[in-house]
């Protein structure tokens, strides 16, 4: 076996740690053009698209019967680990009506429109709450929102509310 030196293993050190440290840098270096991302697309996000714009928050909650039987539609998206995209609706009512029902929708952003990507609908009667919940897989790399509209029937009259949810980035 060769001996080395205090000095010498020290160098030897500082060479192969300048050495290792180059390795990625001479790796990421192109070989043909080079392409330049969008300003627009967020890269370190995992966004395949630009975010949506921002809208108007539809009101979901009145505090008086302005809207008939209805005070309460709501629709939420939760993630729900992984790629699955919890879809939870609330439709409440002042009384108890004949008929109460949700339809939502969940939409995928494709850098230009909303898209429906799944649906489902749920319908109780002779009560005054409604709730609805759907599991979906997703794909990756959109932005997805939900969309719901509910319906209250008291055996004559029909209420009805839309509500939009704020967007989560899969």
């Amino acid at each position: 076996m060769w001996k080395m030196n205090n000095k010498s293993t020290t160098s030897m050190l500082k060479v192969t740690l300048a050495a290792l440290l180059m390795v990625p840098t001479i790796l990421a270096v192109p070989v043909t053009e080079t392409a330049v991302a969008s300003p627009i697309i967020n890269v370190s996000s995992g966004a395949l698209t630009a975010p949506p714009p921002s809208e108007p928050t539809i009101d979901s909650l009145a505090t008086t019967q302005e809207r008939g039987h209805i005070y309460q539609a709501v629709g939420a998206l939760i993630p729900g680990g992984g790629l699955s995209a919890i879809v939870n609706t609330k439709t409440a009512t002042y009384v108890e009506v004949k008929t109460l029902s949700v339809d939502y929708r969940l939409e995928r952003w494709t850098g230009t429109a909303w898209v429906i990507f799944k649906t489902n609908s749920n319908t109780a009667t002779k009560t005054n709450l409604l709730n609805a919940t759907s599991d979906w897989t997703v794909m990756p790399g959109y932005y997805y929102r939900v969309t719901s509209f509910h319906t209250a029937y008291d055996g004559s009259t029909t209420d009805t509310s839309k509500h939009v949810s704020g967007t989560v980035l899969f």
